[in-house]
């Protein structure tokens, strides 16, 4: 997509960090010397600040930090206090006496600037997101909403409830689950068999409608009644439920049509999440911006 990426700069870089451009655009987060991403993101403030506080987030290996400002920086967290530890436990040399400096911090970025309003940076960091599990077969372990199985988050900080590493007794945290494999990249939006899925034939987005979807948890697609040019993707836990809510919207006085795929009666958050970014991003490759509704009241 013609992006222009910066070099690989480690987090703990007192020079390269210069690389990290001061404007909005994209970014992707991995393990120093490893190929597999840990995030991928978008932001509309300058890179250089924005990747800046993350940083500053990872400076103390005893205190999680908080999942606002940054949702992902929890989870950044945890992977990065494990693999020091484990590095420790091999043996290697121990990162010092002060809590707050706990090491060299094993993450490096890569950042493009990119010149367009929310909906364009969020539709490209769909797309940039259903390229990478294209290509890896799997999500960024820390995108999605997926979390270290044996870490709890930290809650927004007016919550006050801070994360940690959980008991050797306790269960681990559900959104370390394994994350759900790519859609099959085939079809083109719209169709009765896009991305590999069985999508039944359009419907008038009305409640007699909605209530006839069976139960479950999945996707669903609207689109304009006239182009059946799809104009929202989305996921719920239960489907139905949601068509009902969407039937009661304006929609500009737009008349729309619905399409969906029940999963199954339940699903874990984020593989829904990851199915419906496969769907985002394989529309935003084929019409290079995202669905008309789908980031409209992002900023």
């Amino acid at each position: 997509m013609g992006l222009d990426w910066s070099p690989w700069v480690p987090f703990d870089a007192p020079r390269e960090y210069f690389y990290i451009p001061k404007a909005p655009g994209v970014y992707r987060i991995r393990a120093t010397g490893n190929e597999a991403l840990l995030t991928i993101g978008e932001t509309g403030q300058s890179l250089h600040k924005k990747i800046s506080e993350l940083r500053q987030s990872l400076r103390r290996a005893d205190l999680m930090p908080w999942s606002d400002p940054h949702d992902v920086a929890p989870c950044l967290w945890a992977y990065w206090v494990e693999w020091v530890t484990q590095r420790n436990a091999e043996g290697q040399p121990e990162p010092g006496d002060d809590d707050e400096t706990p090491g060299p911090v094993m993450l490096e970025c890569s950042a493009a600037p990119l010149d367009a309003a929310a909906p364009g940076r969020k539709g490209m960091e769909a797309y940039l997101l259903y390229q990478y599990r294209q290509e890896a077969g799997e999500s960024p372990l820390c995108s999605f909403g997926r979390f270290h199985p044996r870490y709890r988050k930290s809650s927004r900080r007016c919550e006050n409830r801070r994360g940690g590493k959980l008991e050797d007794h306790q269960q681990d945290n559900p959104a370390g689950f394994p994350g759900i494999g790519p859609l099959e990249a085939t079809g083109h939006p719209g169709d009765p068999g896009w991305m590999g899925l069985e999508w039944p034939e359009w419907q008038s987005l009305t409640a007699d409608a909605a209530r006839n979807v069976p139960p479950g948890a999945g996707l669903y697609l609207l689109a304009d009644a006239a182009t059946r040019e799809i104009v929202y993707i989305g996921h719920a836990a239960a489907v139905a439920a949601r068509l009902m809510e969407h039937q009661k919207k304006a929609w500009d006085d737009r008349e729309l049509v619905f399409s969906y795929q029940i999963t199954g009666p339940v699903a874990i958050p984020h593989t829904l999440r990851e199915l419906e970014t496969d769907l985002i991003g394989s529309f935003y490759e084929q019409n290079k911006k995202a669905p008309e509704y789908q980031y409209r009241s992002s900023r």
